[in-house]
This record gives structure tokens, C-alpha cells and sequence, in this order.
């Protein structure tokens, strides 16, 4: 009698047990899920905040760029070649103005390489890879080098030869013969990445978005007659997505700049 309740209370007591463990497996699937469910979540907003801030920073700095170039903007393909027509394109190459107005100090013949501006004090020295523009004279080029030649003058070595003669900057004329110095700057999106190249004041190359979907998302505008406006410059469809935070493979809501920059001077004619 005895061992008939013994065995009965120990049948009882693994009936039991079965149920709890079986219970206490729902409960842990249960909270597991919802762990999991506000992790993913937290992953996935953290993913289009992170894609929204790079693609607003990105967006006001070009922006601000674009309004200041100093030159016709050019489209440009995602290697920096230029493209002919009104886009859309991978990305778009300008002039920003680096200094000046500068004195030239002395006349520089045609066919010559070399021209002599002076710098004020103050003012950083110019360097290879910026552009010389004497507007009065349609000479526009890249610098090749720089070299100083006391009393704040620098020897400036452009990359091609001037075809127009600098000339009446000795006396008795002594004209003041003016230059300004710009950079060539760009912003291209090349393998899902927005890309911006300038002078290295402001880093050489810099990175500004990443997982950017529109490939091509700058277009020069038409006029109404239907020719290139190009004091214009539209950016659009510059939407940005996340693929790859915390390999969860969300993507996040577009980002659309969609309007016309205007440019707010021009100082040089080529670019």
C-alpha cells in the first residue's frame, strides 16, 4: 500500500514537472521574441537616422557649395570626365573662389608659362592644382606650381601657355592688372557613396553619404526655349538607404532634394 501512493505521488510529480518546464519554454520563447522584435526596431531606426543626418549634412554643404561656385558648373560622369548635355549625371564638377583680387606684377608675353602675382600678408600662399583667372585678359588655367620670389610676390608656372600677353604693369603705366585664385571642387556619387573632392584646406576627399540609390542624381535645367540654363543647377533624387546595419537588411525612407541652386556670381568662363 505504501508503495502503490509512493509510485502514484512520483507519476504526479513528473506530470507536473513536464507542464512547468513546458511553460516556462513559452514564456522564454515569448520574451525572446519580444527582445528580439525591439532590438530589430531599434536597429532599424537607428539605421534611418543614421542614413537621414549623413544625407541632410551631406545636402547642406552642397548646397551652400552650389550657390557659391564661381564658374559654369559641369556634369560629370562617376570617374570625373565631363558629359555633354543636361544629365542626368553621377556627379557635378565647379570653381570656388579660393582669393583676390591679387596684383600682377609683372608683363608675361604670350606663349610663356609664367606669371607673378603679389599675395597681402595674411593671406595662405597659392598652390599647385588651384586655377590662376585674369578675367580681363581670358586667361584661365590650373597651377602647376608655386615658387616665392620675396616682398610677398610668388612665380606662379601654369600648365599651358597664355595666348593673350600681359602687358603695362611696369612703368610708366604701372597698371593694376588683377587675378583671383579658385579651386575646382566636385561632388560625384560613385559605388553608393557621395563623394566630394576640392582643395586639402578642406580635405582633399571626403566621404559625405553612404548607400545612396540614385546614381545619377544631377541634371542642368532647361530654359523655356528649351536650352541649358545654366545658372541653374538641380540636384534630385538624392535618396539614401541602409542595407547593411547590423546585417538586419533595412533600408531606410528616401531623402529628395529636388530644386534649382542658383549660382550667385561668375567669375571665370571655363571650367
Amino acid at each position: 500500500m505504501r508503495i502503490a501512493t509512493s509510485s502514484n505521488r512520483s507519476g504526479r510529480t513528473l506530470v507536473e514537472l513536464v507542464i512547468t518546464i513546458g511553460i516556462m519554454g513559452v514564456v522564454a520563447v515569448t520574451i525572446y521574441s519580444l527582445l528580439m522584435t525591439g532590438t530589430i526596431l531599434g536597429a532599424k531606426n537607428t539605421a534611418v537616422n543614421t542614413a537621414h543626418q549623413q544625407a541632410r549634412t551631406a545636402m547642406l554643404q552642397m548646397v551652400q557649395d552650389l550657390h557659391s561656385t564661381v564658374s559654369l558648373p559641369q556634369l560629370v560622369d562617376a570617374s570625373g570626365n565631363g558629359i555633354a548635355g543636361g544629365g542626368p549625371a553621377a556627379g557635378i564638377s565647379f570653381q570656388l573662389w579660393s582669393m583676390g583680387p591679387l596684383q600682377i606684377m609683372a608683363d608675361a608675353a604670350a606663349g610663356t608659362k609664367v606669371v607673378v602675382v603679389n599675395v597681402p600678408p595674411g593671406n595662405p600662399a597659392p598652390v599647385a592644382s588651384q586655377r590662376l583667372i585674369v578675367p580681363t585678359h581670358q586667361i584661365e588655367d590650373d597651377i602647376a606650381s608655386v615658387s616665392s620670389s620675396g616682398a610677398n610676390n610668388y612665380v606662379i608656372t601654369l600648365a599651358h601657355t597664355i595666348s593673350n600677353a600681359i602687358s603695362g604693369t611696369q612703368t610708366p603705366t604701372n597698371y593694376n592688372i588683377a587675378c583671383f585664385i579658385t579651386d575646382r571642387c566636385s561632388y560625384i556619387v560613385n559605388n553608393q557613396q557621395l563623394q566630394w573632392t576640392g582643395p586639402t584646406v578642406r580635405k582633399a576627399f571626403a566621404v559625405l553619404g553612404s548607400g545612396i540609390t540614385s546614381n545619377q542624381p544631377f541634371t542642368t535645367p532647361n530654359t523655356a526655349a528649351g536650352a541649358l540654363y545654366y545658372r541653374y543647377v538641380s540636384a534630385i533624387d538624392l535618396s539614401t538607404s541602409d542595407l547593411k546595419y547590423n546585417n538586419r537588411g533595412f533600408k531606410s525612407a528616401n531623402i529628395l532634394l529636388n530644386g534649382q541652386v542658383p549660382i550667385r556670381a561668375r567669375l571665370t568662363t571655363y571650367q
